[in-house]
């Protein structure tokens, strides 16, 4: 039978609570209740109550309840976050559910963001619609979220059909899908993409699965170069084909993809091998709403629109040299075997010769800052193509391919 973690506030929340409890037992699945109320005593026993919680994290309840409540609810989020990976590890949870307000999604969301990507995670939320920003609960993990449409306060019309949703989700991924992702013997290659690069770095992806090597391909906009660095980290990715930089602009000048910083450390501390390439790193994207505030020269720029609402902007000469030095540099500290592939043709889908985003001046300054400033032993592999064109995709797959020792 499935074990599935209910996270919720049993002084709010009980009955809801005590609803989803027995409908995920009438699934066949068993909920696990664990309390995170941070005010009243709970509506009825829960199997975890908030005094195990916040031992998790080092802490007493009898001197955390007296505290204000952000304090209440910040040990709270941080005790589920040390609580459920170990009661995952020991196999007494097999999926999570959370369900609430703020206050529950942002305790709910820690502990899910803690577990291994492809543990089932759902938190059915008030705050799952309108003006939200949804990276600090989901962060780089598989979160799903549920808007409840009503407050999570009282079984109505409404809220049974909703939390009967949540329920049957949560134990349907339970029972079918409760694999988590865990490191392998195999190889696995992280690659890195954006919309801009997408024809080259599909093309060199297949390439090296052609050769028989697992690989998974990251969007480069602000989460998913984190989290293949994050990878790195665990081991679970041990080389890269990382051919779309675009995160260290958007690190250095902002931008819509901002989010991803010390992009490049991850595999240089491990030793892992690199074949490396300045992808999308001559534009730095900004929404149309917002663009006129943050960069006001914006209309003197060559720029397209990458869609409705989102502009692509090619960087000046004094910025995509700061860029570069920063690449280098990053580069230069690595420990394993790095392998840099330049298309002299440009780094964009509309920057080659005769589109929008072509500057060669830009270009040439970049790929001249990355040749000076790389150390001795960086292999620089130099190609006269566009980066979506197929003789950049070989280059950077025969590249690959021979640091790791395979034929292509």
């Amino acid at each position: 039978m499935k074990t599935i973690a209910v996270i919720a506030s049993l002084d709010t929340k009980g009955r809801e609570v005590a609803y989803v409890r027995d409908r995920i037992a009438g699934l066949g699945c068993r909920a696990l209740v664990i309390d995170v109320g941070v005010r009243d005593e709970p509506d009825f026993p829960p199997d975890v109550g908030r005094e195990e919680v916040v031992a998790a994290a080092g802490e007493s309840w009898s001197e955390i309840r007296v505290r204000e409540k952000r304090e209440r609810i910040t040990a709270m989020a941080r005790g589920v976050a040390v609580l459920l990976p170990d009661l995952h590890a020991r196999g007494r949870i097999d999926a999570v559910l959370a369900l609430g307000g703020a206050q529950n999604t942002t305790i709910g969301t820690s502990a899910m963001r803690a577990l291994p990507i492809g543990v089932p995670k759902l938190v059915a939320s008030t705050m799952a619609s309108g003006r939200r920003t949804f990276e600090p609960l989901v962060g780089t993990k598989d979160v799903m979220i549920l808007h409840t449409v009503a407050d999570v306060s009282g079984l109505n019309v409404i809220t049974r059909p909703v939390l009967d949703n949540a329920s049957a989700a949560i134990c349907g991924m339970a029972e079918h899908a409760p694999r988590a992702v865990s490191r392998t013997d195999r190889l696995v290659v992280g690659a890195t993409m954006l919309g801009v690069t997408t024809d080259g770095v599909s093309r060199a992806v297949a390439l090296v699965e052609k050769a028989g090597v697992e690989v998974v391909t990251f969007h480069a906009t602000g989460v998913g170069g984190r989290a293949m660095e994050e990878l790195i980290g665990s081991g679970l990715v041990g080389a890269v084909m990382d051919l779309t930089l675009h995160e260290i602009t958007c690190e250095l000048l902002g931008g819509y993809s901002s989010g991803a910083t010390r992009r490049l450390e991850a595999a240089g501390e491990a030793g892992i091998p690199q074949v490396v390439a300045p992808g999308a790193v001559d534009v730095v994207d900004w929404l149309e709403s917002t663009v006129a505030a943050e960069l006001p020269d914006w209309s003197e720029r060559k720029r397209i629109y990458q869609h409705p609402t989102l502009l692509h902007l090619k960087l000046k000469l004094d910025e995509v040299i700061g860029v570069a030095r920063v690449i280098a540099a990053r580069l230069n500290c690595a420990r394993g075997p790095v392998t840099v592939v330049l298309p002299l043709q440009g780094f964009h889908q509309s920057g080659h010769p005769g589109q929008p985003l072509w500057d060669p001046e830009v270009d040439r300054a970049l790929t001249d800052t990355l040749r000076s400033g790389l150390r001795d032993g960086i292999r620089i592999h130099e190609v006269d193509a566009n980066i979506n064109d197929a003789a950049f995709s070989r280059a950077a797959a025969e590249e690959l391919l021979a640091l790791l020792g395979r034929r292509s």
